[in-house]
């Protein structure tokens, strides 16, 4: 699926030190290019930042929490509502249509100007451009094949499922009874699913590209980190139909964010989509079925958040990257990404694929290089790697990994520094660094608060 990779949010502001996201409704926060901004804290304050750059170059409001109560302040921001670029979806279609009744020879699309046309009609795209000729029928349903990936790592930089990935994310579907699908920054999940009439798929996605390609009621122009609609109440009706109908034939989320996307404003999308779905169709409140592909090394933030959802062992390869294929020419330990989901893993069936072997005790495909252990009782691989077990601090750990006296914890034996832990965010019980949830004094009914330094 294309993909925008290091399209992420703020992590550090200037080495200010660690910024946490605060979970909130964004409707009355300030806008900016990329819709509504999200609040962060950090330990100068708390302001509000563009939810989709990291880099102030790429997105210049930075407003603090206290600016904001100013009326001087919101007036100024409101100069958004007009200045955020618009798509005519309606005039797209109709170009599409009249582009298809053309000879291929005649067909093209020009990455420079963002248009699709008739090679006949028009003589405004100069030698310079980045203009693709001689479109095929099957390039004009499945756009993916035919935009170049956008390359801004600090902002939008793409990466397309293997086909191998999308059969896969399919067969899952298929497995657990599943017709309809929310494609969230997944285009090529959507243009498969258009090739079998068992599916029906909506794309929700920040490429604006895509419209030139679909139908005005199959892409919605979407910011998956504050469920930002850019066309407001018109493509809210198109979601919302779209989640009635799903009613009685299954509806799930496929999302690919990107890499350093923020965990926290991530699932707050998949809940408020899930509380759309569940209000609309009168269903049990309940969080819709997830495909989400991310980094494996984001486990423990999904898993404290949203627990329900799990990671499973299976390794996302993307088409176009080149340590994230496969494992020739690849990453040694194969691509880092993997899916969570709330679905059962017994639906995930990767029979076909020989990387992969069914474990006879957790009775899931895992990697072939997966061990299950037995004081565990589980496959305890995370990255690739096949973990060893460490009786003293009773899990496993990487195999790389030594157990150290001093810190009475098992750490990466080169550059280890005793007395030091890192952690790159918060507990989610009660706030303080330098501690997981699972270790949470607060957890254990303990009243002072253990800190590490």
């Amino acid at each position: 699926m294309t993909k925008k990779r290091k399209y992420v949010t703020a992590e550090k502001i200037e080495n200010s030190g660690p910024v946490e996201v605060v979970v909130e409704d964004v409707t009355s926060h300030p806008l900016c290019l990329h819709g509504p901004t999200l609040l962060f804290a950090s330990p100068k304050g708390r302001y509000f930042a563009c939810s989709a750059c990291r880099n102030k170059k790429d997105c210049t409001v930075h407003i603090e929490e206290e600016e904001w109560k100013k009326e001087g302040v919101k007036k100024r921001n409101e100069k958004y509502y007009s200045i955020i670029p618009k798509i005519n979806k309606e005039a797209a279609w109709k170009n599409l249509q009249e582009v298809k009744l053309q000879h291929p020879s005649d067909r093209a699309y020009c990455n420079t100007c963002k248009e699709l046309y008739i090679i006949s009609k028009s003589r405004k795209h100069i030698k310079d451009h980045k203009v693709i000729l001689s479109l095929t029928n099957e390039q004009l349903t499945h756009p993916s094949t035919v935009l170049p990936p956008l390359e801004n790592d600090g902002h939008e930089a793409q990466y397309l499922f293997s086909k191998k990935a999308i059969s896969t994310v399919l067969g899952i579907l298929t497995n657990n009874k599943i017709s309809n699908i929310v494609c969230i920054g997944t285009p090529t999940i959507h243009e498969a699913a258009q090739d079998h009439p068992e599916f029906n798929s909506l794309l929700l996605d920040y490429d604006t590209r895509h419209h030139l390609f679909h139908p005005t009621n199959k892409f919605l122009w979407y910011n998956m980190f504050n469920n930002y609609l850019f066309d407001g109440n018109k493509d809210e009706k198109i979601l919302k139909k779209f989640m009635k109908q799903s009613k009685n034939k299954g509806l799930a989320i496929v999302m690919d964010p990107p890499f350093g996307g923020r965990v926290e404003p991530l699932i707050q999308t998949i809940k408020e989509l899930s509380n759309l779905y569940n209000t609309l169709c009168e269903t049990a409140d309940k969080i819709l079925p997830i495909i989400w592909a991310f980094p494996y090394f984001a486990e423990p933030y999904i898993k404290n958040i949203m627990p329900e959802i799990k990671m499973h062992d299976y390794q996302v390869e993307y088409a176009n990257h080149k340590k994230f294929g496969n494992k020739n020419g690849g990453r040694k330990f194969g691509s880092p990404v993997r899916f969570f989901t709330n679905l059962p893993f017994s639906t995930i069936d990767l029979s076909n694929d020989s990387s992969y072997k069914l474990c006879d005790k957790c009775k899931f495909w895992v990697s072939t290089s997966n061990r299950h252990c037995t004081k565990c009782r589980e496959c305890t691989s995370k990255n690739g790697m096949t973990y060893k077990h460490c009786n003293i601090c009773k899990r496993c750990v990487k195999p790389t990994f030594v157990h150290c006296e001093k810190c009475e914890r098992c750490c990466q034996e080169k550059g280890h520094v005793c007395g030091t832990i890192v952690e790159s965010q918060s507990c989610y019980i009660c706030n303080e660094k330098g501690h997981k949830k699972s270790e949470c004094p607060q957890s254990k009914g303990e009243n002072k608060k253990k800190k590490h330094k």
